[in-house]
């Protein structure tokens, strides 16, 4: 946990995403008990309390897993495609509130991401990691961050050469980084 995410910062995160997911449930009329509910606060930062350990036990005799993960799933779905663009931030904000530590709700979240093929964290999704081994990039990209990162490599052996040569050699080193430069831009 950073310095900045304290833990009624992280609650009112969790009410705000959790209390989201379960007016969703409600406007669509899908059944959602207290211990779906309580599950979406399940984290197992700073060890489990006695009602925690209570909550995920019975939810692991009467709950499938999977079943669960793909509701949740559906109904974050279905809050995405009818987000205001205040909305989005406002729920961008909580998951990036919730970012540091070990939450099931980012969990959910972010296997909806990997299950629907493409939805996104709005604004976090461009830089935020992906471990299902996917890749948005174009073809082509790792191509080009090879050759730039080459002639970056390039550059910085010639400025240190430069930086030993005298003024000749360095007019002739800035020609040819000049030209290289122009190179990557073409590539």
């Amino acid at each position: 946990m950073n310095a900045s995410t304290s833990p009624p910062l992280i609650k009112a995160a969790k009410d705000y995403l959790a209390g989201r997911i379960v007016a969703e449930a409600k406007r669509q009329g899908m059944p959602f008990s207290g211990v779906e509910r309580k599950m979406l606060y399940f984290t197992e930062d700073g060890g489990l309390s006695a009602s925690t350990q209570e909550t995920s036990d019975e939810f692991d005799r009467a709950y499938d897993q999977d079943a669960y993960e793909q509701k949740i799933a559906k109904l974050v779905r279905s809050l995405q495609a009818s987000q205001s663009p205040k909305e989005r931030e406002e729920w961008d904000e909580a998951v990036l509130e919730l970012s540091d530590g070990d939450h099931y709700l980012l969990v959910l979240i972010n296997g909806t991401s990997a299950r629907s093929g493409g939805w996104s964290l709005g604004r976090l999704g461009d830089w935020l990691p992906t471990f299902d081994g996917s890749s948005s990039r174009k073809p082509g990209d790792r191509l080009r961050l090879i050759v730039v990162a080459w002639v970056l490599t390039l550059v910085g052996i010639l400025l240190t050469m430069a930086s030993l040569l005298g003024a000749i050699g360095q007019y002739c080193l800035c020609v040819i980084q000049i030209t290289l430069c122009v190179a990557s831009l073409t590539v």
